[in-house]
């Protein structure tokens, strides 16, 4: 299991390295901890207590304090679902926040029945906007007028976030491009869907056909508080994913 592993489902590194080293040793002091793991003593017991409350570790009734590690079997399983059932309750105060404050008013809706009609669309919106586009997409090569698109965006000071759900050796220099342009990229495991939010106040969802992926049918959502709910949904999987680097 590699820290990058770890950080993925939410663990800081200093974290990881905590549980890395209780899974090799079986139970460790704090300061057995911080000597293998370089950091402060105190610095050790801010970490354990992170880790106790999401179910990595526990503690043995001993002195000098010393800590355990809960089975990865056991503890990754119950953190993945502990983190899923937060999502799940963010999914569900959004929308009811959304039904409940939202006025009574015509949301105006574009409806996108291909790849191509939706790489153009996208075009049109990131030249429009002015601080920040955020995207969640495959990681696959796109249209030199997406990229041209981004790199103005770039240039007018836009802040762009890409999570791509594949990070291989096929897509890799093309991840690394988009970095090198100044985008901030990272990787987050999943497959399926494209969600794009420009400046907080449109989204568009799209979805791929799972047989042919240049099959999509997707909506354009003008509705600023349905954004930011979604805008939301982006920054938890950020802090998830892995950063990619030029």
């Amino acid at each position: 299991m590699d820290n990058a592993r770890l950080v993925s489902i939410g663990l800081s590194r200093d974290e990881a390295e905590c549980y890395k080293a209780l899974i090799k040793e079986g139970s460790l002091s704090t300061s057995q901890l911080a000597e293998m793991i370089k950091v402060l003593p105190n610095a050790v017991y801010r970490l354990m207590k992170r880790l106790q409350e999401k179910g990595f570790v526990i503690p043995l009734n001993t002195y000098p304090a010393t800590f355990q590690a809960v089975p990865p079997t056991v503890a990754v399983d119950s953190y993945i679902e502990q983190r899923q059932k937060k999502l799940d309750d963010l999914r569900i105060k959004s929308i009811a926040f959304l039904l409940k404050n939202q006025p009574i008013l015509p949301t105006k809706v574009d409806v996108l029945v291909s790849q191509k009609i939706y790489f153009n669309k996208f075009v049109e919106l990131a030249n429009s906007t002015k601080s920040e586009i955020l995207v969640i997409s495959i990681g696959e090569p796109v249209l030199d007028e997406i990229k041209i698109a981004c790199a103005r965006a770039v240039e007018r000071e836009v802040t762009i976030k890409f999570i791509f759900h594949v990070h291989n050796k096929e897509n890799e220099q093309l991840l690394k491009a988009w970095v090198r342009m100044g985008i901030e990229v990272r990787h987050y495991k999943d497959a399926g869907y494209h969600l794009n939010i420009f400046d907080g106040k449109i989204a568009v969802l799209v979805a791929n056909n799972p047989q042919n992926s240049k099959e999509r049918t997707g909506m354009v959502f003008y509705n600023e508080r349905l954004a930011n709910s979604l805008r939301d949904y982006f920054n938890t999987l950020w802090e998830r994913a892995i950063p990619i680097k030029a």
